[in-house]
């Protein structure tokens, strides 16, 4: 059915967006959340990952025809070279590339060369991530924001963060923490409408949230004031973090404790990047206040 669907209505959609004539959709520089490339694809819109860097020229993997993955950044373009360095028991490790697109080195900084590129030709991108069985790139986080807690074990926060949007949509931002401490705990903030004037993110819930604790909770809250203290929306986030701890790949991943930041992370208030990237340490220091308050030393689990 899908030729009539096309004809009647995705058609007229990708024609009422001005891209009837695209051949091929893209996105780099910054994470995708999987729920917005679904409902795209739902469109026949499928936007697909391209992964690289300025020191790779640009793209470094790209998927090519119908051969696409909307979970992965696709195969190493045609000349392009992948390879995962120290690899752990599920094949996650840091990406590195090679080929005629990457640089030689930075100009005027042997130094900056040498700790990026090693001697084999491959430049060490500091990103997190395995290729597949299919020779895919399937990105799992940033090395530099492995956490480590107090019995050494290695923790890839972005993988547990995404689960835990999956199933509490209306998050707008998580952020695990737990460094060198005896278990993990999380900052998370939920969906507002963002104040056109000052491109701040508002107190005031956006209607798909206001919707989703009307609809789970019967609650008809307007404001993040509101919602972060009440009880009930307390233990349905509880829940949903049980949830997202059965999908840890180990204890040590599980989440804990919780704290509700009524405002949201934003470029302007510091905790993001211009790619809408966490600023872990910053948001972390900000808040730590919460953080103290969750690892306190008589703190319960």
């Amino acid at each position: 059915m899908f030729s009539i669907a096309n004809s009647l209505i995705l058609s007229k959609v990708k024609g009422a967006l001005g891209l009837d004539q695209t051949v091929a959709f893209y996105f780099g520089a910054a994470p995708l959340k999987q729920m917005t490339m679904m409902y795209f694809a739902s469109l026949d819109i499928p936007i697909m990952n391209t992964y690289g860097m300025s020191e790779t020229t640009g793209a470094h993997t790209l998927h090519f025809g119908h051969n696409f993955r909307l979970d992965t950044a696709g195969p190493a373009c045609p000349g392009a070279e992948l390879r995962i360095h120290n690899p752990d028991e599920h094949g996650d490790g840091e990406i590195c590339m090679r080929g005629r697109n990457t640089m030689m080195g930075y100009l005027k900084n042997d130094e900056a060369t040498k700790d990026t590129i090693d001697k084999d030709g491959f430049l060490h991108s500091g990103d997190k991530g395995r290729i597949e069985k299919d020779g895919h790139l399937k990105i799992t986080g940033r090395i530099k924001e492995i956490i480590i807690g107090a019995g050494g074990e290695n923790i890839a926060p972005v993988p547990v963060e995404d689960n835990f949007k999956e199933v509490f949509p209306i998050c707008s931002n998580i952020m695990m923490v737990g460094e060198q401490q005896r278990f993990m705990s999380a900052l998370i903030t939920l969906k507002v409408d963002v104040d056109p004037a000052s491109n701040q993110p508002s107190h005031n819930l956006t209607q798909e949230s206001i919707n989703y604790l009307k609809k789970e909770l019967g609650l008809d809250f307007k404001t993040t004031d509101e919602a972060i203290k009440n009880p009930k929306v307390l233990e349905h986030i509880q829940k949903k973090l049980d949830e997202t701890n059965k999908k840890s790949v180990s204890r040590a991943a599980h989440i804990r404790k919780f704290r509700m930041v009524a405002t949201d992370f934003s470029l302007p208030g510091g905790e993001l990047t211009p790619t809408m990237k966490l600023k872990r340490k910053v948001t972390e220091k900000k808040y730590q206040h919460l953080v103290d308050e969750m690892f306190a030393p008589d703190a319960k689990l």
